[in-house]
């Protein structure tokens, strides 16, 4: 089991290396913030509230109070997008890692500890302006983003009463190039800014279950994250390129320390989570929830930009699961648990005046492996932005793949 443990946290460092996302979108702030959870919780559309003595559920610590089994948990994605604007159409695929976690239940209190991503950075603009003499084509792209390293603690204070706690250290690198390429002109000027950005960030966690009948129980959950900054170190060149992209003979460091932008902070905003459902164990669920996050939020000065604004935002949820007979013996898909979700955020990104927003509909299904493990399959079909004011709508369709693996530790054995 140690083995195993240490193959995950080994994969979790090499497979964040990859390009997740292309969209244009991730050209601002810290990039494309991700809808981060395992593939049980991200099929019901992200919902928090239901836990159980088998399942992680990374969002809320709490959640943890409940873990009967130790957990591993790895997620992969796979998102193909259409790109569609008043002049052009394109397409996208991207995969990667989505998570890694172990978590692991003891006496006193349980634990967890993973990656997952923060937010990724990926996308290649171009504007080619035949007005001027000579015609100029600036291309705009961009690459990186940020991950999380994440422990997490949750116990049961009373019955049925959990709260937890999670503590993140978020790293990674932002990096966006401007190349301006001139008609007839054989060297191209590309201005290079990248920067490199860590800090810690950590949320508080409550779950409560009570008994609403002899089969019925109330879930709810209540998640707060405070404000939080992270640093971020920048450096800006200038260079010239030849077209084979070698360097071109010409190269300047940019003094950002005289305007103050070789050391700054990147704001990231408070937000509170609230989740209510009902269900069956074992059976059924269906819940609801509601997030909502401050504004002001997720800038990035070194790439200061006058037509983007972060406002408040506002996550929408609604999902669920229903598990025919978890114990049959004579139909196989009997035992299989079919989830369904749907969740909507509203607000956060606004470019050019328009809210980019964004809409999900998941559906998925966990087959049952040996013992209390499972595969877990799941697929949405969503839409983002707008195609007003010059701006991009995207749809998109995903592919999640999760494996939950469960064990026994620190349990006494009855024979030697």
């Amino acid at each position: 089991m140690h083995k195993i443990s240490f193959f995950f946290i080994l994969i979790s460092f090499l497979g964040y290396s990859q390009k997740s996302s292309y969209s244009p979108y991730s050209y601002f702030g810290v990039g494309d913030t991700n809808f981060s959870a395992t593939v049980e919780n991200q099929m019901m559309g992200g919902n928090t509230a239901y836990y159980d003595s088998v399942h992680q559920n990374m969002n809320n610590a709490a959640s943890l109070s409940k873990l009967k089994f130790v957990n591993y948990s790895v997620g992969i994605n796979l998102k193909n997008t259409s790109y569609n604007s008043d002049s052009n159409n394109e397409t996208s695929t991207a995969a990667g890692i989505n998570y890694i976690s172990v978590a692991i239940p003891t006496k006193l209190l349980s634990f967890s500890f993973g990656i997952k991503p923060k937010s990724s950075v990926g996308y290649l603009l171009e504007n080619d302006d035949q007005t001027k003499d000579p015609s100029e084509l600036n291309r705009f792209s961009g690459s990186g983003g940020l991950s999380n390293a994440f422990v997490s603690l949750g116990f049961e204070l009373f019955k049925n009463w959990g709260i937890g706690f999670s503590t993140t250290y978020a790293f990674g690198s932002l990096n966006h190039y401007h190349t301006k390429i001139l008609e007839n002109i054989e060297l191209y000027t590309r201005v290079s800014s990248e920067s490199s950005v860590s800090g810690l960030d950590y949320n508080f966690s409550s779950v409560y279950q009570l008994s609403i009948s002899e089969k019925t129980t109330l879930y709810t959950s209540l998640i707060y994250q405070p404000e939080a900054n992270y640093k971020s170190k920048n450096n800006q060149i200038i260079q010239t390129l030849n077209p084979n992209g070698n360097f071109g003979g010409d190269f300047e460091q940019i003094d950002l320390n005289a305007v103050d932008l070789k050391e700054t902070d990147i704001k990231i905003p408070k937000n509170i989570s609230i989740g209510l459902g009902v269900g069956q164990d074992k059976k059924w669920f269906l819940g609801l929830n509601y997030k909502k996050t401050d504004g002001d939020g997720y800038k990035n000065q070194l790439m200061g930009l006058d037509n983007v604004e972060f406002k408040p935002s506002q996550t929408y949820s609604l999902g669920g699961f229903y598990l025919p007979k978890y114990d049959s013996f004579t139909n196989y898909f009997n035992t299989v648990t079919y989830r369904f979700g749907v969740r909507y955020k509203s607000g956060g990104l606004y470019v050019n005046n328009q809210q980019i927003n964004e809409v999900g509909l998941n559906f998925g299904f966990g087959i049952p492996l040996a013992g209390i493990s499972s595969a877990n399959l799941g697929f949405e079909i969503g839409q983002r932005g707008t195609n007003k004011a010059s701006l991009i709508k995207e749809n998109f369709f995903s592919i999640r793949i999760g494996v939950s693996l469960n064990d026994l530790w620190f349990v006494r054995s009855m024979y030697n």
